[in-house]
């Protein structure tokens, strides 16, 4: 029994941690993504749920790009580099960027009930409602694009975090790679 409790602890103090940067990275994308589909479930949560959770994705949004410019940099100046799949994952990101930027947008400039609820009078119109439903469609269309491209990374530092309490398998050896 000892040495069983003593062949896991080796085990385990092998077993490389998750960086926090790491895991703070995969827990709020993750969050983002769960926040993303209950504010496009509108006929779920309603007109102000719908609202409020768009203007704190917007804000979300800005933390992310925030804590990833350095990503930003980097990968910007690979663009001349031969790799196609980074100028495939960096123009994904980019369009996406640009879709949710224009839904949260367009979602502030037709609020029905947020902004009227602090005291700020709506600017909506067709263009700007059409704008939020067609950005918004774009953003449904590419928000799986971008977790398909960065599906390894999800696996692996998924992997790393649910097994990290010692059961399953040990994972691989590998780097937890730089989320885009």
């Amino acid at each position: 029994m000892l040495d069983d409790r003593a062949g896991r602890a080796s085990r385990t103090g092998r077993r490389r941690r998750v960086a926090a940067r790491t895991r703070l990275d995969f827990w709020f994308d993750a969050v983002l993504l769960l926040g993303y589909t209950l504010a496009y479930s509108y006929g779920f949560t309603g007109i102000a749920i719908h609202e409020w959770l768009g203007i704190g994705l917007g804000l979300a949004l800005l933390l992310h790009l925030t804590m990833h410019w350095d990503w930003v940099i980097r990968e910007t100046g690979k663009l001349f580099s031969p790799r196609g799949h980074d100028k495939l994952i960096w123009a994904v990101n980019l369009a996406l960027l640009a879709a949710m930027t224009l839904c949260v947008a367009s979602g502030i400039v037709i609020s029905r009930v947020a902004l009227p609820e602090v005291g700020i009078n709506s600017l909506g119109g067709p263009f700007w409602e059409r704008l939020h439903i067609l950005s918004a469609e774009v953003t449904l269309g590419l928000v799986p694009v971008h977790v398909a491209l960065r599906w390894r990374w999800i696996v692996r530092v998924g992997r790393r975090l649910l097994l990290s309490s010692g059961r399953g398998p040990e994972p691989r050896k590998t780097g937890a790679g730089e989320p885009g």
